[in-house]
């Protein structure tokens, strides 16, 4: 089943808006990667894979007509099995053009100047007393070729799926750069994030087309010049997880917005995503699942980053040490993690102590509150930098337990007589 547009005469004139039409395509885009323009005010899209994901015909065909009338007030649209059928439908005056089934029927009362003959041969055959497609497809083929007519017949059979149609489909650039020119320059921040959901809209047609996922964006606000304030302002959307969707950059945006001051007049906008890669599919499940949480977590993730920085959301990463307080440091969120060996699985505590708290002795073991700790598990040796002329350390770590049961992480620092620390406490 093929889905013809035909566009309005207001958008092909020089004045007419090429944003308008790249906002068209992008809509178009959304519900079939299988898009062809076959002249200047026809589009073609292939919706035979999309049928059954939307509803069906009737349920995506007005899905197609809500979306295309923010920018055309009456789409003119039109429905067939073959992609020359639509177009002979949407080129024509019939207030139906819709043909779910009967091909035959709604085709053989169009005229024949719909497939654009020569005027030579179109004269031909009204003299011929041939006017419509249906009396044409009942002419003598042989004769007919003989007075080249082929391209012609090629056309009808088309039209009538005898033969097929091979169709240059639109590529969308491998790297998506939209600039937005307002048509009022405006520091109103509602107004430039209408625009902004405008310019996301066509990242989503064209991430639906490559079927990509995006992790990163970045939009340049060009402005008036006002006193020292620069003309260029840069903002930067890291995602906690790779998006396609406009609807999840667009809370995202809406929080860094909030913590921006626009001095003068925004004139244009340039958004560009970064960070592409294949997208990842998952099967649809009845209840939530564990993705189901885990996308809310990110969410929530994206809008902290958003309103508080990027740099004040970190998470712990593992480095390349011996000695416990240096094993573990904090990056931001999304920070590359250096190359670190895994590590064999050490038992550790959840609570570090910074700096480890010295501890009375007996002579025999650690006190601690004037308790004495059993040690129960070590020691494990910890020997690190010895290699430089400061900071050799040598400790032998222990497990203790309190008369109450609690455990500590103790060790004793072979390089001091008799000197016992605290450095951790187990849950």
């Amino acid at each position: 089943m093929y889905l013809c547009l035909r566009l309005p005469q207001n958008l092909l004139t020089p004045e007419g808006s090429s944003e308008q039409q790249d906002g068209i395509q992008a809509v178009l885009l959304r519900y079939s990667p299988q898009l062809a323009r076959i002249q200047a005010d026809l589009w073609v899209l292939n919706i035979n894979a999309s049928i059954r994901l939307f509803g069906g015909v009737r349920s995506l065909y007005r899905s197609i007509q809500a979306d295309l009338q923010a920018f055309i007030l009456t789409p003119r649209l039109a429905l067939a099995p073959t992609a020359r059928a639509a177009c002979l439908l949407a080129l024509s005056k019939r207030p139906q053009r819709r043909c779910w089934r009967r091909l035959h029927a709604c085709l053989s009362p169009l005229p024949i100047h719909l497939l654009s003959p020569p005027a030579d041969q179109l004269q031909w055959l009204d003299n011929l007393g041939c006017h419509t497609l249906g009396q044409l497809h009942q002419l003598p083929r042989d004769g007919l070729s003989q007075r080249g007519l082929r391209p012609l017949l090629l056309q009808l059979d088309q039209a009538y799926g005898t033969q097929s149609w091979a169709l240059d489909w639109v590529h969308a650039a491998p790297q998506f750069t939209h600039r937005l020119e307002l048509d009022t320059p405006s520091n109103n921040k509602t107004a430039v994030l209408r625009s902004v959901n405008r310019m996301l809209n066509k990242l989503e047609g064209w991430l639906n087309q490559y079927q990509l996922a995006c992790g990163r964006l970045e939009l340049v606000l060009h402005t008036e010049r006002y006193k020292d304030s620069p003309t260029a302002t840069s903002l930067e959307l890291q995602m906690a997880r790779s998006c396609w969707r406009s609807q999840d950059f667009l809370p995202v945006w809406q929080e860094q917005f909030q913590q921006l001051h626009l001095q003068a007049a925004v004139q244009s906008l340039v958004l560009t995503a970064q960070q592409l890669h294949p997208r990842q599919t998952h099967a649809s499940s009845l209840f939530p699942d564990a993705r189901h949480w885990q996308e809310q977590d990110q969410q929530l993730l994206e809008r902290l980053q958003a309103r508080l920085g990027a740099e004040q959301i970190l998470t712990p990463a593992a480095q390349a040490s011996y000695l416990p307080e240096q094993a573990n440091r904090w990056l931001a969120l999304q920070a590359d993690p250096p190359d670190c060996a895994l590590a064999p699985a050490l038992q550790r505590p959840c609570w570090m102590l910074d700096p480890a708290q010295p501890l009375q002795h007996d002579h025999q073991s650690p006190c601690l509150d004037n308790q004495r700790l059993r040690l129960i598990q070590g020691p494990e040796r910890v020997q690190t930098a010895w290699w430089s002329g400061s900071g050799h350390q040598q400790r032998d770590y222990f497990i203790a337990q309190c008369p109450q049961g609690r455990l500590y992480w103790v060790y004793r620092d072979l390089s001091q007589e008799h000197a016992w620390y605290l450095h951790g406490v187990f849950g």
